[in-house]
């Protein structure tokens, strides 16, 4: 007797993923997307490669996963590549004077040549440059940020990398403003590319040294959607990085480079261009891709606060530079947030969900519109409701009791995510890296939009 069917059904074969090679010659690069689902491998056989300024070690399996991203080589390599990619290309130059490289090595001198003068300077108490990246969207300043830092720590420097745009993200969540100096190197395997929040501290192991920011919550996607508090926040931003500069010859003479939202030639954008000068101090601006953007740069800039000049370097964008989707953007801001609370694939934390009475906490909402001559009027009392499910909260550095302008510019600590709200019991439940009270105020923004699926 036999059973229809039976036997008839084939063994289905497992495939192992795919091994390659790519040859990669002096100064060509090799860009590449992985999905958010996907991860690949890559090994340097032979030459010298980096990611972001930072070296790949030969016969090192490196995974990388959900990123957009590139591998450099400035005198040539091979990479053994397995897994799948959403797209990739290889950028070959004829001549390797052509590629844009060569522009982004030669400002790496600059940059050493003003640290090393620093240093020669009368008792040593020079500053390093204080550069910032300003250009159109899609022509790769932060991709030029990193590569900046990465060739600084590989030389022993300890430069501060800053970033004043809010969708960025840099060792923080995305809508806060960063900086944090880094005297090591960044992880090759970060889908951030060294700046994501896998880098730094939490309760779990690390096999890279962490960075240690300082962050400033905006809680909005675009500066326009309140001018006035991202002004304040730059201002705050400066003189935390003047602080760490100030006490510390090493990083003082690293410098700063500071990564800045992407502006067009208009007169509002360039007005945030300038306070962004004046906070940091800016002695060397570089501008990729927009020669008018460098002509009324050069038009407006003639000294810094502290009466040095101001070079202005104007710089061709990288042809591999592509326009970032807003769908895998929000794929990457998803997995940022998931990151922080739960880790990645190499270290996996344990966050705490614990249930709070509305008394028990204090929370902040942004203020709609805020009356610009009123600096009081910045943040209200929220009022907990099911809306409030699913949002991540900033922990300010903060009193309750402080004024809410103070709470407002407060350093962000942390941050927690509201799992559920029970209107009726007066309670809700918060997703936390560690358990304990709330007794700091949070703050409620505007963006990033909330993770429903964080939970699962």
């Amino acid at each position: 007797m036999s059973i229809p069917g039976l036997g008839q059904l084939v063994a289905q074969q497992s495939t192992a993923p795919s091994t390659r090679t790519i040859t990669l010659h002096p100064f060509s690069e090799w860009r590449f997307q992985i999905s958010p689902t996907s991860s690949a491998t890559c090994r340097l056989l032979t030459g010298t490669a980096e990611r972001d300024g930072t070296e790949l070690a030969q016969n090192k399996t490196y995974t990388l996963t959900r990123c957009r991203s590139k591998i450099i080589s400035l005198t040539g390599a091979t990479l053994e590549i397995t897994g799948e990619f959403e797209s990739e290309t290889v950028k070959h130059h004829p001549h390797p004077a052509d590629s844009p490289l060569v522009a982004y090595l030669n400002l790496h001198f600059l940059l050493q040549a003003r640290r090393t003068q620093s240093s020669s300077s009368q008792s040593g108490s020079g500053h390093g440059p204080r550069v910032m990246i300003c250009g159109p969207g899609a022509v790769g300043k932060t991709s030029l940020a990193k590569m900046l830092i990465g060739w600084a720590t590989r030389q022993g420097e300890q430069p501060v990398l800053a970033t004043v745009d809010p969708r960025d993200g840099m060792l923080a969540l995305p809508g806060t403003l960063s900086a944090a100096v880094f005297a090591t190197v960044m992880d090759v395997e970060d889908p951030e590319g060294g700046v994501g929040v896998s880098c730094t501290p939490s309760n779990g192991p690390s096999a890279v040294p962490v960075k240690l920011p300082v962050g400033y919550y905006f809680g909005r996607e675009r500066v326009e959607d309140d001018g006035r508090l991202w002004r304040d926040l730059v201002g705050r931003l400066g003189s935390s990085v003047r602080a760490k500069t100030g006490g510390d010859s090493g990083v003082r003479r690293g410098g700063v480079v500071v990564d800045t939202p992407a502006v067009q030639f208009r007169k509002g954008e360039v007005k945030g261009l300038m306070h962004v000068i004046r906070e940091f101090a800016v002695n060397i601006i570089v501008v990729l891709g927009s020669p008018d953007l460098e002509a009324e740069l050069r038009r407006r800039n003639h000294k810094t606060p502290h009466g040095e000049p101001i070079e202005i370097v104007n710089l061709d964008k990288s042809d591999g530079v592509v326009e970032q989707d807003r769908q895998f953007l929000l794929s990457t801001r998803k997995a940022l947030i998931k990151d922080y609370f739960f880790g990645d694939s190499k270290r996996a934390l344990s966050p705490s969900v614990q249930s709070f009475s509305f008394d028990d906490v204090v929370i902040f909402r942004a203020v709609d519109g805020p009356d610009l001559d009123d600096p009081t009027q910045v943040l209200e009392r929220a009022e907990i409701s099911e809306e409030m499910s699913h949002w991540t909260l900033a922990v300010m550095d903060a009193s309750v009791n402080d004024p809410l302008e103070t709470i407002r510019q407060a350093p962000v600590i942390g941050w927690v995510c509201v799992s559920d709200v029970d209107k009726g019991r007066r309670r809700l439940k918060i997703l936390s890296p560690v358990s304990g009270r709330l007794t700091r105020p949070m703050v409620w923004g505007r963006w990033p939009e909330p993770y429903v699926n964080l939970l699962g």
